[in-house]
C-alpha cells in the first residue's frame, strides 16, 4: 500500500527535526545513546548506579534538561550520597527519609546578629545562622554535657557548628528533624562530643527551621519549592566558632581531643 506523500513527508520531517534527547529507543538502552561527552567507563558506572537503585526513567527523564550528558554524570559522581542522586533526577523524593511534601515556606529568623547575653561578640549567633532557627537562645553547656553531629565521613568536619543533644535514630531525624538537605550531607558517621570537666561552653539552642529540599543549581528547583520541603521541629545546637576556631591550633585540638567517638552509621536507607 502506497502512503500518501504528504504524509510521508511529515514523518520524515518529524525524525529529523528531533534531537537524541527527544526520542526513546523502544527496546534499547536509553545510556548506549548519550552524545559523546559521556565515555564508556562512564556509561558502566550509569549502569552501576542503576544496578544499586536509581531509577533508570528518572535518569533518561532527567539527562537533557542538562547542557551536556557529562554535566548530569559530573552532578550525579559529585552527590553525597543515594539521596542526594534521587533528589538530583527527582527518583520518589516523596520517599526519602524527612522529606515532607508540600510547598517550602521559610520560617526561619530574619538574618540578622542574635547578641549574646551578656555581651560577647564571640559568642553571638551570626546573621547567616539566624534563619536555621525558628527561634533561638543562648545558653549555657556544663561538664558532661554529650551533643552528637552526623557528618559525611572521610573529608567532612567533625568540628562543624550544628548539633544535637538527643541522639538522632534515623535518617529522618536529620533530613526532616534538623532540615539538613541530601546535598550537605552523606549522613555516613556519627560524631559524639563529651565536654570535660571543667568546662562550660556557652552555644545557641532552638528549634529548626525549615529548608528547601535542593539548592537553586538543581534542575527541579522550582518544582521541588512548590512540591516538598524539609520541616525541621527538632532541637538543634549551634557552637560558636571561637570553641572550635581551626585557625587557633590550641582551640581547635581542645574541640578534637573531647570527641569521644566517630562510628559508622548503620540505619538502613529506604
Amino acid at each position: 500500500m502506497l502512503l500518501r506523500p504528504g504524509i510521508f513527508l511529515l514523518g520524515l520531517f518529524f525524525v529529523v527535526g528531533c534531537s537524541k534527547n527527544d526520542v526513546t529507543t523502544a527496546g534499547g538502552d536509553w545510556i548506549d545513546h548519550l552524545d559523546n561527552t559521556i565515555d564508556s567507563s562512564q556509561k558502566v558506572q550509569l549502569r552501576a548506579w542503576i544496578d544499586a537503585g536509581l531509577n533508570s526513567a528518572s535518569m533518561e527523564a532527567t539527562a537533557p534538561l542538562y547542557p551536556h550528558d557529562s554535566d548530569f554524570y559530573n552532578a550525579l559522581y559529585n552527590a553525597k550520597s543515594i539521596y542526594d542522586q534521587r533528589v538530583i533526577v527527582s527518583d520518589r523524593v516523596e520517599e526519602i527519609p524527612g522529606i515532607t511534601k508540600g510547598a517550602y515556606v521559610a520560617n526561619g529568623l530574619p538574618s540578622t546578629v542574635i547578641n549574646a547575653s551578656p555581651a560577647s561578640a564571640d559568642l553571638d549567633l551570626p546573621a547567616s545562622e539566624a534563619p536555621n532557627f525558628v527561634a533561638a537562645k543562648d545558653t549555657v553547656l556544663r561538664a558532661g554535657a554529650v551533643m552528637y553531629r552526623v557528618i559525611g565521613g572521610a573529608g567532612s568536619y567533625p568540628t562543624g557548628g550544628y548539633w544535637v543533644l538527643d541522639k538522632p535514630t534515623g535518617y529522618a531525624d536529620v533530613i526532616g528533624g534538623t532540615a539538613v538537605q541530601p546535598a550537605w550531607n552523606a549522613f555516613e558517621v556519627m560524631v559524639v562530643y563529651t565536654l570535660p570537666e571543667g568546662d562550660t561552653m556557652k552555644v545557641w539552642k532552638g528549634v529548626a527551621a525549615r529548608q528547601p529540599v535542593a539548592g537553586t543549581d538543581n534542575v527541579y528547583y522550582d518544582n521541588y519549592m512548590q512540591s516538598y520541603h524539609l520541616d525541621g521541629g527538632l532541637e538543634q545546637i549551634y557552637v560558636p566558632n571561637v570553641y572550635r576556631d581551626y585557625t587557633n591550633t590550641s582551640v581547635y585540638n581542645h574541640f578534637l581531643n573531647n570527641i569521644t567517638s566517630q562510628d559508622s552509621i548503620t540505619w538502613a536507607k529506604q
